[in-house]
């Protein structure tokens, strides 16, 4: 029994020495075939990364494109003992654990009446930065009476729709307002301090404010849903454990966290609770 193990063991031994050294012959075919052959100019790092590339590309841009799929690499792999190096090197590829990263998945839902309407109000703050970067643009204020205003009637006027009262309606939008504010002022003056914004504006009347208004549509939805439950302590601690849940998974920063709260803080009331914030300043 012993001496078949240790046989079995130097066969693998042999087996594992015998594939470095075809991996090395491999990749010396790649380079010895970029220097003499057809594809002059090719190097060993472009078998992976530009196997389509044509031969007048400069190795600048070459080392900046994407490599490509394993499964392109090998179709444009050429034929004979290149093409046998080529792949060799692209299926050793193939099984390295360097894979693209995935995008997360969406939280799930923990509360079907609140999860939505707090992840609707964290939206339409982030809408709100965008606002702030056009303004910048633009030299506009952060206070726009006559539109806020007319927002209010207009939620006001369509509150029954939802269930409910104007009063319900307009303290939230209200709200909603103060903190897209809260969140429009802090960030034009710290871009004001550093000479400039990031990213590049939008323009707020046929992209930003229809956004905002086909969200205001959304959000009064979720708000009747959950002013449609009993006004006791259970809705408030619900309340309370939702905001705190999606702040968590969100990762707020403290003045995206200053702006979601003061935007949660009167969901189902008849007028604003008295909360001090930065946005009663102005």
């Amino acid at each position: 029994m012993q001496f078949h193990s240790n046989a079995l063991s130097t066969r693998v031994t042999r087996a594992r020495r015998l594939a470095t050294r075809l991996a090395a012959t491999a990749l010396g075919l790649i380079c010895a075939g970029a220097q003499a052959g057809p594809a002059a100019g090719m190097s060993a790092y472009d078998a992976n990364t530009a196997l389509s590339s044509s031969s007048s590309t400069s190795s600048s841009s070459t080392l900046s494109s994407s490599p490509l799929p394993v499964t392109h690499a090998l179709a444009a792999a050429p034929h004979g003992v290149r093409g046998l190096a080529v792949r060799l090197v692209s299926q050793t590829l193939a099984t390295s654990p360097a894979d693209a990263p995935k995008s997360p998945a969406p939280p799930p839902i923990v509360d079907p009446v609140l999860d939505p309407l707090m992840r609707g109000i964290l939206e339409r703050l982030a809408i709100s930065e965008a606002v702030a970067r056009t303004k910048y643009a633009s030299g506009k204020p952060v206070q726009d009476t006559p539109r806020e205003q007319a927002l209010l009637d207009s939620m006001g006027d369509r509150a029954a729709q939802y269930g409910l009262t104007p009063a319900q309606a307009r303290t939230f939008f209200r709200l909603q307002i103060e903190a897209g504010k809260l969140v429009q002022t802090a960030l034009l003056a710290r871009w004001k301090r550093e000479g400039s914004a990031p990213g590049e504006p939008v323009d707020l009347a046929t992209r930003l404010r229809p956004a905002l208004d086909r969200l205001g549509a959304s959000l009064m939805h979720d708000l009747g849903r959950l002013c449609a439950l009993p006004d006791d302590p259970s809705r408030m601690a619900r309340i309370h454990q939702a905001r705190e849940r999606i702040a968590k998974a969100a990762k707020l920063e403290a003045l995206q966290r200053a702006a979601f709260d003061e935007a949660t803080s009167g969901l189902c009331l008849s007028a604003p609770p008295r909360i001090w914030t930065l946005s009663m300043v102005h």
